[in-house]
Parts: structure tokens; sequence; C-alpha cells
């Protein structure tokens, strides 16, 4: 994929709880299926929600409608989601978001990588800021991390929006940054972003 997508900060869709291991199990499948036709159109594509819907409908084996949509938008569903969603769920169970924190760690989906790294990959990263503003100052150019002016998608919400907000400064900030970063390295082919050593 070498497009380049339009620097927008959708924000998380309303009412979706990103932290359930099925967060689309009570939409009906005519639903989803017209609900990742439109994710695809925009620009930039939802495609985290897009394929939350897709692996929805596939658990129902009722994806066929779907899967057309992926390939009419000429785009593909992020094959690595679903083991990065488990691996942040098993990672950081137990240990709930502050109430108080102002900290947040953030993953974005970005493409321009080789072959041999997938499709997709990610990036972490950490802010005080909230996540939009970040993401669009990355997108925009402004302290950007490398590649993601041009190859940044979106941000992946399902990964990062249950942790947040981190409490007790930078030192706690960076390291669930680092955390996170290990815990996605694994299922993830390419994930870039500092790590605290």
């Amino acid at each position: 994929m070498t497009r380049r997508f339009a620097a927008v900060a959708h924000g998380p869709l309303k009412g979706l709880d990103y932290g359930q291991e099925r967060p689309f199990r009570n939409w009906k499948s005519l639903h989803l299926t017209a609900a990742i036709g439109g994710w695809l159109q925009q620009n930039p594509p939802h495609l985290e929600l897009a394929t939350l819907a897709l692996t929805e409908l596939t658990d129902r084996r009722d994806d066929l409608k779907a899967r057309l949509k992926f390939a009419s938008a000429n785009l593909e569903p992020i094959d690595w989601l679903e083991a990065a969603r488990a691996i942040v769920r098993e990672t950081f169970a137990g240990e709930p978001a502050s109430t108080r924190g102002r900290g947040r760690v953030y993953v974005i989906l970005r493409h321009g990588y080789t072959e041999q790294n997938g499709t997709y990959g990610a990036y972490v990263g950490s802010t005080v800021k909230a996540v939009e503003k970040r993401y669009m100052e990355h997108r925009t150019g402004l302290r950007a991390a490398r590649g993601l002016e041009r190859y940044g998608i979106e941000l992946l919400y399902s990964l990062f929006r249950p942790l947040n907000p981190v409490a007790g400064g930078k030192t706690a900030l960076r390291e669930m940054e680092t955390r996170l970063h290990e815990a996605l390295a694994p299922v993830v082919p390419k994930v870039t972003g500092d790590v605290a050593f």
C-alpha cells in the first residue's frame, strides 16, 4: 500500500467498549457489513473498526460480503489486530487505568514498510496531551516520529484506550510505553517508537 491518507483524527466510536474481547457482539450482521463499507470509504479509513467488525462476522461465519467490501476498497484488514488485542489484555490484566493520571500511551497504525514487514505496523508513543492532538502533530510534521507524517493511518484505540490515563509522572508513563511496545513486538510485524532500557 503506497497511499497517503488524510491527516484526520477520527476519535473513538462513541459507546463502543474497546476493552471488550468482542466489542461488536451485540451488533446485527447486516449492520456490521454496512458499517464496514462506510468505514472503509472514509479518508483515512477506519481500518481498526472495520477489522474488529470483520472478526465478529468471521466468528459468526457471515463474513463473505464484508471481505468483498475490503477488496472493493483495495484495503486489507489488520491481520494481527486480534492477536495484539489479546496480548494487551493478557499483559495488562488486573491493572486498571488511573482516574487521576495525566499521561497517555497510544498506538498508531502505519504502513509504508517493506513487504517482509507486512502491510501494517504500529508506532507506540506516550504523551500528556490528548492522544488525538499528539496524533495530528505526528501527521502534520510537528515533532513527528519518522515516517508517520507520510505513512500514519489512524489511532488504534483498542490497543491503548483501556490503559489510559497513566498516573505516576514521566517515569511511570515511559515505563508503560515500553511495556506496551514490548507486548506488541512479538505479534505485530513492525513496531516502532522509543523504548526505555
